[in-house]
């Protein structure tokens, strides 16, 4: 009997050996391809060795420039392509370019009748595709799952039920050992599914009702001998089995609307939770008094429906150029408790309700294991290793380069901790301004920082702050950018760009 159980986990270590080499391969960190959202693993880094320069003349480092269809997909490169996503005119595409020239290869339209709604800030083509190095996986939440051949020939399709998220649809696909991992929390329900690349067969799904929307990509994680996913849903950091996705453990406490991807790094794993209401750096809620020397231009001692929309924002976050702003508009109902079209000073409390029960970690928090698990042992529980506070950011989710971790929050505020204490090295404003929506990337020792105001900044990867360089593309950047090959290759709000980062002689 013992002998037989030896085997049996014997052979589950080798199986889960071989799976995790194969996906490895396939995703390697070789600089040639860049398959997922945030290249390798999701990680937003390579190891590879590659000699390059940062970006400093655009003029004389643009090796071209297509402008190309609205959306918010992050570019992926497999060999010597370019795939990404978009929406105009009714339609929901997906393009290729070549990386040499820019050359659109292919472009395959699918017309809808009817889209999700999505925030007006990011559109219904937000998820970024994934390949196994074979074909191309895309989601669209309005759509479903379209699996295409690496040139253009369309393989299978699978519908998706279109169901309401607070904002559309952000999950972008991942491959985890060989199965096609998608979530699609909703409002009303978890949905976590595993589908076979070849088919577009459902391997298993992982359902739970309850509020589940969220904005997170899925990331994988090992533990002993057993092979997890991790997740993050409102509040939530969770992880479950890859082989029949059966619930592993959950650590609450994390944010309401989860964005950032949980990042992993030797044996952390780290998290990134906002609160709105306790992050530093956040313009709260003013007095009653403060509204009505703002807004009640009749001077009566209340604010009408009219008056409520000369404000521009009760709750806002920092340095954001406005976007993500509360207005008061957006309360009335909430506040005018009596039907009567004014807000008044005993009904202001009420807003107080309403965001008071937030009480959701705001940091950056690592979690991890006391040691390393040998790899017949079986999962353990993480916990908490430490949280750091200030400057969180909100969408960008940070990179882990060596013993260190770097993030950015709107301004440009850019911050360096010890992965494994979490003692900041610094924290600096030298990105550019204004608020940021793609996550940083590492490559050989250097840190790409694109935002939305279209300036990408360059700092060295070290534990003292240096901006290398910083370069404005004059189209907001939304998306991720990657790299492979020596190249650089950027989706701005119109436009996709290559950028030629190879040495100059």
């Amino acid at each position: 009997m013992q002998t037989n159980t030896f085997n049996e986990s014997r052979q589950l270590w080798v199986v889960a050996l071989f799976w995790g080499m194969l996906t490895a391969s396939l995703l390697s960190e070789d600089g040639t391809s860049w398959m997922q959202f945030r290249g390798p693993l999701g990680a937003g880094r390579s190891e590879t060795k590659m000699p390059h320069t940062a970006v400093t003349d655009l003029n004389g480092q643009v090796l071209w420039k297509i402008e190309t269809m609205l959306g918010h997909s992050s570019p992926i490169v497999v060999n010597d392509s370019i795939f990404f996503t978009g929406y105009e005119d009714g339609l929901l595409s997906t393009l290729c370019l070549s990386l040499k020239d820019g050359q659109l290869l292919w472009k395959k339209d699918i017309p809808v009748q009817s889209l999700e709604k999505t925030h007006p800030q990011h559109g219904p083509s937000t998820p970024t595709p994934v390949s196994d190095g074979k074909s191309i996986f895309v989601v669209f939440g309005s759509l479903g799952i379209i699996a295409y051949e690496l040139d253009g020939t369309e393989r299978w399709r699978r519908p998706l039920v279109q169901q309401k998220n607070m904002f559309g649809s952000g999950s972008s696909p991942v491959i985890i050992d060989q199965k096609l991992v998608v979530m699609a929390g909703t409002e009303n329900e978890s949905l976590l599914q595993a589908i076979d690349p070849k088919d577009g067969g459902l391997i298993w799904e992982r359902r739970r009702p309850g509020p589940a929307s969220t904005w997170s990509t899925p990331t994988p994680w090992s533990q002993g001998k057993r092979r997890l996913v991790l997740f993050y849903e409102p509040f939530h950091l969770r992880a479950s089995y890859m082989e029949d996705g059966s619930d592993a453990w959950s650590l609450p406490g994390m944010a309401d609307e989860p964005v950032t991807i949980p990042q992993t790094s030797k044996n952390r794993i780290v998290i990134t939770s906002y609160n709105l209401r306790t992050n530093r750096e956040a313009i709260g809620l003013p007095t009653f008094e403060t509204l009505l020397k703002e807004c009640d231009s009749d001077h009566d001692g209340a604010i009408s429906t009219v008056e409520a929309k000369t404000n521009k924002t009760i709750l806002s976050r920092p340095d954001a150029d406005g976007q993500g702003d509360h207005p008061l508009r957006m309360f009335i109902r909430l506040l005018d408790e009596d039907r009567d079209g004014f807000i008044r000073a005993e009904e202001w409390p009420r807003i107080h309700r309403w965001i008071d029960p937030w009480d959701h970690a705001n940091g950056i928090i690592a979690i991890g294991l006391d040691s390393a698990l040998e790899p017949t042992e079986d999962v353990q529980v993480p916990s908490m290793a430490w949280q750091f506070s200030e400057n969180i950011p909100e969408c960008p989710t940070p990179v882990c380069w060596g013993d260190r971790i770097y993030f950015v929050r709107n301004g440009g505020m850019v911050s360096c901790l010890n992965l494994e204490t979490g003692e900041k090295a610094y924290s600096e404003r030298l990105a550019g301004g204004g608020p940021y929506y793609a996550s940083p990337i590492a490559v050989d020792g250097k840190i790409y920082i694109a935002s939305a105001r279209g300036q990408l900044s360059v700092i060295e990867a070290s534990e003292r702050p240096k901006l290398l360089s910083k370069v404005d593309f004059g189209e907001p950047i939304w998306a991720t950018p990657a790299i492979v090959n020596q190249k650089l290759v950027v989706r701005t709000e119109k436009s996709v760009w290559a950028i030629d980062l190879k040495p100059k002689e």
